[in-house]
């Protein structure tokens, strides 16, 4: 998946999903792109035999600027799958420059042990994690600087458009130094 899927070259040209889906509908028979979407944030359809073992559901999520390839993010099982997602990442990008084991608890209340990972291939940035509110759910994030921004002009852009239009204008506020940013790949 990740040799047709490298990050910093041209995204594919790939069919639509729709024409490649198995007749049930909840599947792909080959890499393809679901049309619709905003040009930047594409759903790209992976074979069942071309999917690793710990990626859960058919699509990833590919963020392209332009046609470059800048990120993808691939959901898993999380913490049911989380071993053998540690093991590919090792595999790929050797040990992650930070690794904690994380307790959470599932849907049912029961305590369980999850892990966050990160590995730092300048200028690609690659983290692994399982979500807090749902731990059976995770995902891996392979992002350039790139897809951070795009990510961010994208929260900005939904939330103006959820912001009232006839809220009256809040009062200019003292000005704050702006943050230092955050290195890439530290959370």
């Amino acid at each position: 998946m990740l040799k047709l899927l490298e990050i910093g070259n041209p995204l594919p040209a790939l069919p639509d999903c729709a024409d490649k889906r198995t007749p049930d509908g909840r599947d792909v028979t080959a890499f393809c792109v679901e049309v619709k979407g905003d040009g930047i944030m594409r759903q790209v359809g992976i074979p069942r035999d071309k999917r690793p073992a710990f990626m859960d559901g058919v699509h990833v999520v590919a963020f392209v600027d332009r046609n470059a390839l800048v990120g993808v993010i691939v959901p898993t099982a999380g913490a049911n799958s989380q071993q053998a997602a540690l093991d590919s990442l090792n595999a790929l990008y050797g040990k992650p420059f930070r690794q904690e084991q994380e307790d959470m608890r599932d849907k049912a209340g029961n305590p369980v042990k999850t892990i966050h990972a990160g590995w730092m291939e300048k200028p690609l940035t690659v983290e692994l994690y399982s979500m807090p509110e749902d731990p059976g759910t995770g995902t891996i994030e392979m992002l350039l600087p790139r897809a951070r921004a795009l990510m961010a002009d994208k929260d900005a852009q939904v939330a103006q458009q959820l912001a009232p239009a006839s809220a009256p204008a809040a009062a200019p506020k003292e000005k704050k130094p702006a943050p230092k940013p955050v290195k890439p790949g530290s959370w």
